[in-house]
């Protein structure tokens, strides 16, 4: 298919879903639409490759190796959401009696305007339209032309369940693959749940994991913010997975072991039982307003410690609520360079989130964009506090009928660097990726307002189903 067509054919179906087209008309319609478009398109054939090489005692990931599965495929869990599914007309000069099957799938996602990225509230959003088509092959090939299709069923296996599955790290060279809220982490090592100036919380969720430069970096900013700035010590929370990727629960960043959740909660003078690190909340350092700290509780000491945190040089990000960042905005004196890497962020009001840069030397890790080295004090701290200013009146009631927006769908290997399968599968407690989790095609339009021309035909087709 050419690129301009397929291009116009998927950004008519957004623009169909963004205007409100209802699902129950758009979904069967774009199947139809979509399948002779893909007709001579079949997939190839599932082949079998061999893991990228890794050698024991150096461990080295090994670029552009294409990842396959190296175990029995698991069963797939249930699908969460059923797509329609739409038998496909005979390709145009004769592709034999087979063709594959595809599924088409409308729903929501939000894109960020600016911020950091990566977490989940980093930035004011606004509503975009995302179209997945996914192919399926059935065993045996496709059905027969004419004759009743067999059910097709299309399985989500959301790359966060395979993440979330592994105990222990790859066996492979450390390594931060991808962006920090869509990539893994190979070669990763545990941060000690217990050291001389640190503590780890949470331990059943198995994320005290990181690349070896941030688990060093923590272990340099207990220490010294114990011994220079007087801090009784951290209580560290979710770094990563030992694997890295999507999380099961929580957070959308996270991913390649360079980000590190440090309660600003001081740590007891005492070892912490396992029950109590289930258990403890850490403390808000908002007053009732919930736009500005509590000077009982936010002190020099918070200043201090974060002001640290941002001082070392591989230190790209730390993010805080935008309370905390107006206050040190306040605090900071004359010395004001490190504030620009002191970024506001919804949600951080108990907790800091340091995030280091790519190692250097290391392709395939995807940096962010630089900090502009301004403080950051003015217009971009006080815009996050109106936002998150209580209205003082009650939002108006949802009209009738009123449906709220799908869920975003969750991340699949196959929005993943290639070299997270790899990741997955690699060494004798890898997980096996199946087949149907590395197959998704996904196209975003984000500007739906430029390809309105093309609505009314679209709609026209969508009439006469």
């Amino acid at each position: 298919m050419k690129p301009g067509r397929q291009f116009v054919v998927l950004s008519a179906i957004a623009i169909a879903g963004a205007v409100f087209v209802r699902p129950g008309d758009l979904l069967p319609a774009a199947a139809r639409f979509i399948a002779p478009l893909f007709a001579q398109q079949t997939p190839p054939p599932e082949t079998e490759t061999a893991l990228p090489s890794y050698v024991p005692g150096s461990h080295s990931l090994l670029s552009g190796e294409a990842p396959a599965s190296a175990a029995t495929p698991q069963a797939a869990p249930p699908a969460t959401a059923e797509p329609v599914a739409a038998e496909l007309p005979a390709a145009p000069g004769g592709m034999g009696d087979t063709l594959p099957h595809y599924s088409a799938a409308l729903s929501a996602e939000s894109i960020p305007l600016g911020g950091d990225g990566g977490e989940p509230d980093a930035a004011p959003k606004r509503p975009s339209v995302v179209t997945q088509i996914e192919p399926i092959v059935p065993p045996g090939g496709g059905p027969s032309i004419g004759g009743q299709a067999p059910p097709l069923p299309a399985p989500v296996i959301p790359a966060k369940e395979l993440f979330g599955a592994a105990k222990k790290a790859s066996p492979l060279a450390a390594r931060a693959i991808g962006s920090y809220s869509r990539g893994c982490l190979a070669g990763a090592v545990a941060l000690p749940v217990d050291g001389p100036a640190w503590q780890a919380m949470r331990l059943s969720r198995n994320r005290n994991w990181g690349h070896p430069k941030l688990v060093s970096l923590v272990e340099q900013l207990a220490t010294e913010s114990q011994k220079i700035d007087g801090w009784p010590g951290l209580l560290v929370g979710d770094i990563a997975q030992p694997r890295g990727g999507p999380m099961l629960t929580g957070h959308a960043s996270h991913q390649i072991g360079l980000d590190a959740d440090v309660w600003l909660t001081p740590m007891p003078n005492r070892r912490l039982t396992n029950k109590e690190r289930e258990d403890i909340s850490a403390t808000s350092m908002l007053d009732s307003t919930d736009i500005a700290v509590d000077p009982k509780i936010f002190n020099e000491g918070h200043v201090k410690l974060i002001k640290r945190a941002a001082s070392y040089p591989q230190v790209e990000r730390v993010l805080v609520h935008p309370a905390i960042k107006k206050a040190l905005c306040n605090a900071a004196g004359t010395d004001r360079k490190w504030l620009g890497k002191v970024r506001p962020i919804g949600g951080h009001y108990y907790h800091f989130h340091i995030r280091m840069g790519c190692p250097p030397g290391f392709a395939g890790c995807v940096p962010q964009k630089a900090p502009t080295g301004e403080d950051g004090c003015t217009k971009e701290v006080d815009d996050w506090l109106v936002r998150l200013t209580p209205p003082k009146t009650p939002p108006p009631p949802r009209p009738p009928g009123y449906k709220p927006p799908p869920p975003k769908p969750p991340l699949v290997m196959a929005q993943l660097p290639q070299e997270c399968t790899a990741v997955l599968e690699s060494g004798p407690d890898g997980i096996a990726v199946p087949p149907q989790a590395k197959v998704n095609i996904k196209v975003t339009v984000r500007t739906p307002a430029a390809l309105r021309p093309h609505l009314k035909k679209f709609k026209s087709a969508v009439a006469k189903q």
